[in-house]
């Protein structure tokens, strides 16, 4: 039997076989288009959405330039870095409010020169942060003091390279505190059960908890900038620390945090960064994606501002800052530019520095080592805290490592804060964050015309239509079917292909259905005859691949780094959100391109439109109707609930290109469904955050607003429900005859 989710799901074998058997010689209809094998047409889409980028992130690049160019006196750079400090906030999430730290000790290793006090202490309520002191146990206090923000290793403060660093720093005199990120060591967020391994990984549980915050405004760069601003208070509370002599230091991952605190943390005096992400998303020489990262490395609606990487740094001017990168890292773990990138952003600072009249204070340290806190790195480390916090005594020797189990160096009984001590996740306090947005948002009404203005703005949709430059490619029949290939210019350099199936008797205008199908508009001939079907109701078919999804995905880039094969949406999700737009926006604007076309075709009925929305693309369908009346009916199958249960979830499964940073700052999904009223809205199996179905008393629970909205209008048999099992096809073929026939 061919069921809907056949349809739906079905490999796409049958395409190839389905368009082999319409190129065959006399299937042609007659016209100016010609079949699909005879068109001498360039059908490479995967190439728009990447050159769409690069006149995007190019532009950015032009204007930041334009505005550091315009920097001539220390007052002008003075006043840029306080932009940047108050802007990068405002990105990141806004400083939280400080609780009590409640510092606990656990115990303390004892060592000939040193000791390790082991720590936990609260960054958050109950957000539990396991932390290394490391303090000199001789020499004449109080001694200048470091922290360190870690690199993305498993075991975090553990790893044998970062001891290496706190244990010399500690035998010349300063005072070290270093503690696990959210995800590593004994802090995972998404343990395995029964183990002390994570689901995910360090930049895995960092994306997990991540792509969530969006939701409500915040970002991984919030919790572990915070995490460092509360360990920098702890540390200035001990006696033994020089207040006026504090420095930064950390590697890869922990680089990036301390770019973050060198334009966020004024009590910092000294940093150095250690093949840190140095390296502008617009950069010379842009190549898609470019240089995105895992959650936290990605400042989030920053080019719009004027603002890229390399302010960070720029930021702590005049105080002394190294700048520590390798060879090794071009096309591995950063970008293929990275090293240029580097550079480029060292000679941004030197510039910034030079208004200070102090270009002395900013350096740039290379390595010939793989990524990792090296040897030369760490000497490089001791003569720059030496010089700058040590009044120039000291050197750069080391002495041989002394090391002890992680059963020893760890700070919980159990190995896991969660299991010893409980407390809150990450993606709990991500929770929280969203019930505090609610109840001061309240229970009232989402009003249509505000909704529409607040979701554009999210969206990051156009202000202007540009021309569509609509083009038929090939025109066929197939039984009694006409199909049409076509496409249009959603914007000046993104085409949007498509398919326009209609029956070919019957008009002179049909009504249409807009499939928006997450598997890419191929899938709907997976079913002929129930195309078939659908169009002996005199009704047309339209499918359309929106930009970065079926046909129009972009390929693999040119060059590195390695993580790019499996990442490739995840990496324009991220480009596009820096660059202050979203992926599902850029898909919303394509999708409302499609009625403008539509709505140009004679054989249209454009009273007669609507949309059928599977999975992640039903909320751009969701969307796109929202703002434009006229889409008259929409149907969604298999498409998320509501947000608001995902921020909540352990485990789901929708990808960062579905996410709209702040969306739920003002308004979840069933508020939007509730702006639909009057117009039908059918949802077909709608699931949770993990992808499964939902019973239908909870459902009816979850959109009792929307349900409230049509009833006021007197509508409710237009605002519908549906659970069915797996084997129905039904609910389709009984929306098209209810609300477009």
């Amino acid at each position: 039997m061919n069921t809907r989710r056949r349809f739906l799901q079905a490999g796409s074998l049958a395409v190839a076989g389905h368009l082999s058997e319409l190129s065959l010689p006399g299937k042609e209809t007659s016209g100016s288009a010609q079949g699909a094998s005879e068109i001498a047409i360039t059908r490479d889409y995967w190439n728009d959405f990447p050159n769409y980028l690069i006149s995007v992130v190019n532009e950015a690049r032009h204007r930041r330039k334009s505005d550091l160019s315009k920097l001539k006196t220390e007052k002008d750079a003075a006043e840029r870095a306080s932009f940047i400090t108050s802007k990068v906030w405002q990105l990141i999430g806004s400083p939280l409010e400080k609780a009590p730290l409640n510092v606990t000790s656990a115990g303390v290793i004892e060592r000939g020169r040193y000791r390790i006090e082991k720590l936990i202490f609260e960054s958050q309520p109950q957000f539990y942060v396991p932390a290394h002191l490391y303090v000199p146990k001789s020499g004449k206090g109080p001694f200048p003091g470091v922290i360190s923000p870690l690199g993305h290793t498993p075991n975090g403060k553990n790893y044998r390279s970062y001891q290496t660093v706190f244990q010399n720093l500690a035998r010349k005199g300063f005072v070290v505190l270093t503690w696990d990120p959210p995800g590593q060591g004994e802090r995972l967020q998404y343990p395995a059960p029964g183990t002390n391994r994570s689901r995910f990984g360090p930049t895995g549980e960092h994306d997990q908890f991540g792509w969530p915050a969006f939701l409500v405004g915040s970002t991984t760069t919030q919790f572990e900038t915070w995490d460092a601003i509360r360990a920098l208070d702890y540390l200035l509370s001990r006696s033994e620390v020089d207040s006026k002599r504090i420095g930064c230091c950390g590697h890869s991952g922990g680089g990036t945090a301390t770019m973050y605190l060198c334009a966020l943390e004024p009590r910092i005096h000294a940093a150095i960064v250690v093949e840190g992400h140095t390296e502008n998303v617009a950069g010379a020489n842009y190549e898609p994606p470019g240089a995105f990262a895992d959650a936290e490395q990605n400042i989030i609606g920053s080019l719009p501002l004027g603002i890229d990487r390399g302010d960070l740094l720029a930021a702590f001017a005049p105080k002394p800052l190294l700048i520590c990168f390798t060879h090794m890292d071009v096309g591995a773990t950063y970008s293929p530019h990275y090293e240029q990138g580097t550079r480029e952003i060292f000679w941004e600072s030197k510039d910034q520095y030079a208004l200070h009249h102090a270009a002395e204070k900013v350096k740039l340290f290379a390595s010939n080592l793989p990524h990792d806190y090296d040897f030369f790195h760490r000497r490089a480390t001791y003569d720059w805290f030496n010089k700058w916090l040590g009044n120039g005594a000291g050197d750069n020797s080391e002495a041989e490592f002394e090391n002890a189990p992680e059963s020893a160096l760890n700070c919980t009984s159990t190995g896991q804060v969660l299991t010893s001590l409980g407390g809150r996740t990450a993606y709990q306090l991500n929770s929280d964050r969203l019930r505090s947005i609610e109840a001061s948002r309240g229970s009232g009404e989402v009003q249509l015309d505000e909704a529409r203005h607040t979701l554009r703005r999210l969206l990051g949709l156009p202000s202007q239509k540009s021309a569509m430059r609509k083009t038929m490619l090939s025109k066929n029949t197939r039984r009694d079917l006409v199909i049409e290939e076509f496409e249009f210019y959603s914007e000046p350099t993104i085409r949007v292909p498509g398919w326009f199936l209609k029956p070919a008797a019957g008009g002179p205008k049909f009504g249409v259905v807009v499939m928006l199908l997450s598997s890419g508009k191929n899938r709907l001939f997976d079913d002929l005859d129930l195309l078939a079907k659908v169009t002996q109701r005199n009704l047309a078919l339209c499918a359309i691949d929106t930009r970065a999804s079926g046909q129009a995905m972009p390929r693999l880039p040119s060059a590195g780094p390695l993580f790019y094969g499996r990442a490739v949406e995840m990496a324009y999700s991220l480009v596009s959100l820096t660059a202050g737009t979203s992926l599902v926006g850029h898909r919303v604007w394509d999708f409302l391109r499609c009625l403008d076309y539509l709505g140009d075709r004679p054989d249209v009925d454009d009273s007669r439109i609507g949309v059928y929305g599977t999975g992640p693309s039903g909320l751009e369908a969701l969307f796109g109707a929202a703002l434009d009346d006229r889409i008259r009916s929409v149907l969604l199958d298999r498409t998320l609930t509501d947000f608001g249960s995902l921020v909540a979830a352990e485990d789901y499964n929708l990808k960062v290109a579905s996410f709209v940073f702040g969306l739920l700052q003002h308004f979840d999904l069933p508020d939007i469904c509730s702006t639909m009223a009057p117009r039908p809205l059918w949802l077909l199996n709608p699931v949770d955050p993990k992808g499964d179905g939902i019973a239908l008393s909870e459902l009816t629970e979850r959109y009792a607003k929307a349900a409230k909205a049509y009833a006021i209008l007197q509508r409710t048999e237009h605002f519908s429900l549906h659970v069915e099992p797996e084997e129905s096809n039904s609910v389709f073929d009984k929306w098209v005859k209810a609300t477009l026939s």
